[in-house]
């Protein structure tokens, strides 16, 4: 082990002024909420399922509101892992059997982190425009098939 202020110029791990970290060695963050919100918006408008027993179908039209965090850290310049703690808000539309035009709403998904596990997941889902016996019943079918849909896109998140 070289003394303090011996060894190799090349060697440029010491007391630094402007406190630079050098090469990204020990810690590096990447904002990357744009991306996330892309990324989320793509896979999710793409969305549609079924509802059970053929009662209708639905389908995400936007996201609406994406909030969190979302980052890319590095350590040591080459182990890289991103962390996320989101909440994400979807528009949806579909259509009820028994029942006459569109019904519209929201799905809340509340927990969305790096560090959760797909039953971890909290759903909200609510009716606002629409016939009142098809928004209920489009909120209870959608909270039963929901799951399904949504898992396999927000795995490849």
């Amino acid at each position: 082990m070289a003394k303090w202020g011996e060894g190799d110029s090349r060697w440029i791990v010491e007391e630094r002024q402007d406190g630079a970290n050098v090469n990204a060695w020990h810690w590096q963050e990447k904002n990357c909420m744009g991306w996330g919100r892309e990324r989320l918006t793509h896979l999710l408008t793409a969305l549609s399922f079924d509802l059970p027993n053929g009662e209708g179908s639905a389908k995400i039209t936007e996201v609406s509101k994406f909030e969190g965090d979302a980052s890319v850290n590095t350590r040591k310049g080459n182990k890289k892992f991103a962390v996320f703690d989101l909440s994400v808000t979807c528009k949806w539309e579909g259509e009820c059997s028994g029942f006459a035009g569109v019904v519209k709403g929201e799905i809340v998904l509340t927990e969305f982190a790096s560090t959760s596990d797909e039953d971890e997941y909290a759903f909200k889902v609510t009716a606002s425009d629409g016939e009142k016996g098809a928004k209920e019943k489009m909120i209870q079918k959608i909270k039963t098939s929901m799951a399904a849909a949504f898992y396999p896109p927000l795995a490849a998140f």
